[in-house]
C-alpha cells in the first residue's frame, strides 16, 4: 500500500466521527507545499553526483512547519507527505505552536564518506534556504540523520544568511545549541506511555515482557528506559536478524554492543527467529519503519498492547484485526511525540538564549506525556472510540478551532 493511502483511511475514519465541513476538509487533506530539489555534489573521486531532496510543508495553521529530515534511499514523495501529515497531528495533539512538515534526502548514508555526507547535508540546507526559518519551517533529525547532520545544516544556513540564529534547526548537538535530553526524548516518551498505560490497566511491569523492532536511536533508548521500569526484553530485531531471548537479554550489554557494531549481525546471545512478531509477550514496540504489521502477520501476534515507536508501523487492515483481538494500540502521534516536544524545548531555549539541564527537560517531558496520554484516555472512554481515533479527533479539533478563529475560509 502507498503510505498516503493509509493516511487517508485513518483520516477519513476520524472525519466521519466529526462530521467535518467540506471547506476545512479540503484544507486539511492536501499539503500546502510539496518541494523537490536536485543538486550536485563533488564525490571523493571528483565525480559529480546529483542528489534528490524533498520537503513537504503540510499545514501551518498552528504555527511554523516542524518535522524531521529522513535520509534513506527508499523514500518517495507520498511517504514524506504522510509523515508531514502525521507531524501536523502530532504537534496539535501535544498542543505545540507548530504545524507539520517533513523532509528527505534520497540516498543510503552508509554508502557515503563523512566528507560526502557533509557536502550532501550542506547542499540540502543551501537549496532549501528560502523555505526554512525559526518562524517559517524548523527541520530536525529523523531516520538516517543525526545531530551532526543538523550541525552542518545550521552552519550552512547561518553562513548563507550571515546570522548567528541557531533556532532554525533542532536536534543539534549540545555544543552547537542543541538541548540536553533531545537524543533520548522519543525513547523516553515511549517508555512514559508504557508506564501510564500500566497504571491505567493495573499491570505490574516487573512481571511484563516486551519485544522491540529496530534498535537505532529510538529503539535502544526505549529499551534503556523500559529496563529502568523493570520490564524484561525477550526479543530484538534489526535489519540484519531477529533474535529471541527465552530468559531475557541484558539490555545494557546489548546497547553497548550495538553502539560498537551498528547491528545485531554477530551478537552471540539469543536464538534466531523467523516470524519476530509471533513471540508471545505483553508489549510489542515497533521502532523501525512503516507498515511492518500487516494482514500477513497480524494473526500471529499475541500481546496486550502495541506501542508505535515508528510512524505508521501498523497498517489500517491489520489494526481492524487487532481491535477484534482486543489488542490495544498506543498510536504513533501520541507514543513517539516525545521527540518533537523536546525539539520545541530546544527551539524555546534557542529563542530565549537559555540552557536547561537534562533533568529539567526530561521532567517537563514526563509531565507533558502523562498529561496528554491521560487526556486522550479520558476522552476515549467518554466517546467510546479507539485511542487512535481519539488522538485524531482531538488533534483535528484543535486545528479547526484555530482555523475558525483566523477565518482562513475567506472567499474572494
Amino acid at each position: 500500500m502507498n503510505l498516503f493511502e493509509q493516511v487517508e483511511l485513518q483520516y477519513n475514519e476520524a472525519k466521519k466521527l466529526m462530521n467535518l465541513e467540506e471547506d476545512f476538509d479540503n484544507i486539511l487533506k492536501y499539503p500546502k507545499n510539496e518541494i523537490i530539489i536536485h543538486y550536485p555534489i563533488v564525490m571523493d573521486n571528483n565525480k559529480i553526483k546529483i542528489i534528490k531532496g524533498y520537503r513537504v510543508q503540510y499545514n501551518n495553521i498552528l504555527g511554523p512547519y516542524k518535522g524531521g529530515i529522513r535520509i534513506s534511499d527508499d523514500i518517495y514523495l507520498d511517504e514524506i507527505k504522510s509523515l508531514a501529515f502525521w507531524m501536523t497531528l502530532k504537534c496539535s495533539l501535544q498542543q505545540l505552536p507548530f504545524g507539520g512538515g517533513k523532509g528527505g534526502i534520497k540516498i543510503n548514508p552508509s554508502n557515503y564518506s563523512k566528507g560526502e555526507l557533509e557536502k550532501i547535508a550542506r547542499g540540502y540546507a543551501n537549496n532549501m534556504f528560502n523555505y526554512f526559518g525559526e518562524d517559517k519551517d524548523i527541520p530536525a533529525p529523523d531516520l538516517g540523520s543525526n545531530s551532526q547532520i543538523m550541525d552542518w545544516m545550521i552552519d550552512a544556513h547561518q553562513k548563507k544568511e550571515n546570522t548567528h540564529n541557531i533556532g532554525i534547526y533542532t536536534g543539534k548537538s549540545v555544543e552547537c545549541g542543541g538541548s540536553e535530553g533531545r537524543n533520548q526524548a522519543t525513547g523516553f516518551g515511549l517508555s512514559k506511555c508504557v508506564e501510564v498505560w500500566s497504571k491505567i490497566n493495573k499491570i505490574n511491569l516487573n512481571k511484563s515482557t516486551y519485544i522491540i523492532q529496530g534498535f537505532g536511536n529510538v529503539g535502544s533508548n526505549t529499551a534503556y528506559y523500559l529496563n529502568l521500569l523493570g520490564l524484561k526484553c525477550i526479543g530484538v530485531c534489526d535489519h540484519t536478524r531477529s533474535l529471541y531471548f527465552n530468559e531475557g537479554v541484558d539490555i545494557l550489554d546489548l546497547i553497548k554492543y550495538y553502539k560498537e557494531h551498528k547491528s545485531l549481525k554477530d551478537y552471540t546471545n539469543g536464538e534466531d527467529i523467523e516470524n519476530f512478531f509471533s513471540i508471545d509477550c505483553d508489549i510489542i514496540v515497533p521502532c523501525a519503519k512503516e507498515s511492518v504489521i500487516t494482514e500477513q502477520n497480524v494473526n500471529t501476534i499475541n500481546c496486550k498492547v502495541i506501542v508505535e515507536g515508528a510512524n505508521g508501523p501498523v497498517d489500517f487492515k491489520a489494526e481492524k484485526i487487532l481491535e477484534k483481538k482486543n489488542i490495544e494500540i498506543i498510536p504513533d502521534i501520541l507514543a513517539n511525540s516525545g521527540g518533537v516536544v523536546v525539539s520545541y524545548y530546544e527551539w524555546l531555549q534557542n529563542k530565549r538564549s537559555e540552557y536547561w539541564t537534562e533533568e529539567k527537560v526530561l521532567e517537563k517531558l514526563s509531565n507533558k506525556m502523562e498529561d496528554i496520554y491521560t487526556k486522550c484516555y479520558n476522552e476515549m472512554c467518554k466517546k467510546h472510540l479507539t485511542l487512535r481515533q481519539t488522538c485524531y479527533v482531538l488533534s483535528i479539533e484543535r486545528i479547526k478551532v484555530r482555523a475558525d478563529k483566523k477565518n482562513i475560509y475567506l472567499k474572494n
